[in-house]
This record gives C-alpha cells, sequence and structure tokens, in this order.
C-alpha cells in the first residue's frame, strides 16, 4: 500500500512538473535532475496507470510566463549565429548588422540567435529625452527592423531572446494602455516567424541576453551558471574559458550590432567604455561544443574567421 501511494505521489509530481515545462522532456528532467531517458519513462508509466493525472492537470489553470523560461534546441552538429544589441533606429544600419547579414548568408546557420535589444525603445526608455534628439517613434523602429530582418539567411530556428531594451514596448503599453494590450500586441506579435523567450538552451550552451555584468560578466556568467553562456547587454565582445577538473566552458559576451558612437547613446556621454561592435558563432560537432568564434571591427573592416566579411 505504501509503495503504491508512492508511486502515485511520484507521477503526480512528474505530470506536473511536465506540464509546467511545456511538454519539454528536457526542460522537465532537468528540474528535476533527471536523465531524460528516466524522466521518459516515468511520463510512459504514469500515462498507463494513472491517466486521470494528465486529465486533471490539462483541466487546471496553468499561470504561464509571458514569454517562456527556456526554449530548448539540441542538434549534435550545427553552427549558431549569435548578434545582440542592435538598438535600432530607422535609417542607421550599422557595419555589423550587414556584416551579420552577409555572415548568416556565407554559413547558413541552422540556428540564429538574436540576443536581446534588437529595438531600442528610445522614446518609452527610463532615459529622459534630450532636447533636439528627435528619437523615432517605436512603429518606426519595428519597421526597420523588420526590413533588416528581412535581409538574413532564414534559418531553421530563429530565435529572439527578450532584452530589456526590447521589453520596453510591452512595458509601455501594461503601464500606460492595459486597456489596450490584446488590440495593440506584443512586440512578439510584430516578428511572428521568431520564437521569442527568455533564454535558449542548445546542447550545452545558455544564451540569454543577460545574467552577470560588470567588467568580468563572462567569466562571471560561466562560473555561477556552470555551463558555456552567452549574454549581451554589456556591449563587450570577448569569450573567457572556465576551466577546471570537468574541463572547460565559456563565458561568451557578444558585443553589439548598434554603433557605440550613435546618438541612442548619448546619456553615456561619450566616456570610453569597452563597448566593442561584433558578434558570436558558435558550433557543435557531434554534440561537442567548439571554441567559439568572434566578428569584430579592425581598422575599422568587419573581420571573421580571419578575412574581411565587408
Amino acid at each position: 500500500m505504501a509503495n503504491k501511494k508512492l508511486a502515485k505521489e511520484i507521477a503526480e509530481e512528474t505530470v506536473k512538473v511536465w506540464y509546467e515545462s511545456g511538454g519539454n522532456i528536457s526542460v522537465a528532467a532537468r528540474k528535476q535532475k533527471l536523465a531524460k531517458s528516466t524522466f521518459r519513462d516515468r511520463i510512459d508509466a504514469s500515462k498507463l496507470y494513472y491517466p486521470e493525472l494528465f486529465i486533471e492537470a490539462a483541466n487546471k489553470p496553468v499561470h504561464h510566463w509571458t514569454y517562456p523560461q527556456s526554449h530548448e534546441i539540441e542538434l549534435d552538429d550545427c553552427q549558431i549565429l549569435i548578434g545582440s544589441d542592435a538598438h535600432i533606429w530607422p535609417d542607421n544600419e550599422t557595419i555589423m548588422m550587414k556584416a551579420f547579414a552577409k555572415v548568416s548568408k556565407d554559413i547558413k546557420p541552422q540556428i540564429i540567435v538574436l540576443n536581446g535589444d534588437i529595438i531600442d525603445g528610445a522614446r518609452v526608455s527610463r532615459h529622459g529625452s534630450l532636447l533636439g534628439q528627435n528619437a523615432p517613434k517605436i512603429t518606426k523602429e519595428i519597421e526597420a527592423s523588420q526590413a533588416w530582418i528581412e535581409t538574413l539567411y532564414r534559418a531553421k530556428h530563429r530565435i529572439w531572446t527578450m532584452g530589456n531594451h526590447d521589453q520596453r514596448v510591452d512595458n509601455y503599453l501594461a503601464n500606460n494602455a492595459p486597456e489596450l494590450d490584446d488590440y495593440a500586441g506584443r512586440l512578439s506579435d510584430r516578428f511572428s516567424d521568431w520564437t521569442f523567450c527568455w533564454s535558449v538552451r542548445i546542447n550545452s550552451v545558455e544564451i540569454r541576453h543577460r545574467f552577470r555584468s560588470g567588467i568580468h560578466a563572462g567569466w562571471n556568467s560561466a562560473l555561477h551558471s556552470g555551463i558555456s553562456t552567452v549574454t549581451g547587454h554589456t556591449h563587450q565582445l570577448q569569450v573567457t574559458a572556465v576551466r577546471n577538473r570537468n574541463g572547460s566552458h565559456w563565458g561568451i559576451e557578444d558585443g553589439m550590432l548598434g554603433d557605440p558612437m550613435h546618438k541612442a547613446f548619448e546619456y553615456a556621454e561619450g566616456a570610453p567604455s569597452r563597448a566593442q561592435p561584433g558578434f558570436v558563432v558558435i558550433t557543435f560537432r557531434d554534440g561537442v561544443m567548439m571554441p567559439p568564434e568572434t566578428c569584430e571591427l579592425i581598422e575599422g573592416r568587419p573581420v571573421f574567421r580571419a578575412d574581411y566579411v565587408l
């Protein structure tokens, strides 16, 4: 009797976690710190012996995140093109944005990740508008972003991890016109062929807009997450290895697709910074992550794999 009670309790927790994870075995198994095969066996057993649990779970109200907490992709062999912080204004397609589009067509990656802050949201910024700055409307930023995205290679997986500037679009509606949120739609509604989320886990690397910050952001992100990480937000472009008895993993900051001297950043007063235009490519071979590759400006020209892109 005790064993039957324990078996049902395990089944109830398994089904609950599975539903909360959107039916994603990888995410659910990780939450329970189980092997995927073990969690899958538990789901199969629950379907066989306790089918009523699935009916009950399906009928319960689910309080989803506004955007999925994590999106999961598993591909043993793939290239991932990652860029962030374009802070797009109309009529300001930067040289690094052009290089990103060119590399996307050259390498034809299976996955493209726009790692946040593609939109600037200048008019709804926490930084007050400067007299004479003439910041564009969000609609114009969105139109310019849509036009640039059309120049990218159409990868099978197109992921957009939300950045704090991207959030300004949704936050503005939520705080100033909540009655119109369904009518106006979120940022993701303007880019319906992209998967929006807070982070994406691809094999052994997690990509999110921000985690740790500061000059050692990459190192600290990888150290505290325990896996390879790619972040934007800092506008820094650098790759730091974390090495220990378990091997190596990487803390990667993917630079910025925008121009650090653009007037969108006038609030920084032109002070020296570590901002660096660039982006990152990650390659997996047989499920193993190769050392990350970067594209950056060398004497004003984008360079990738020791060759000029443009």
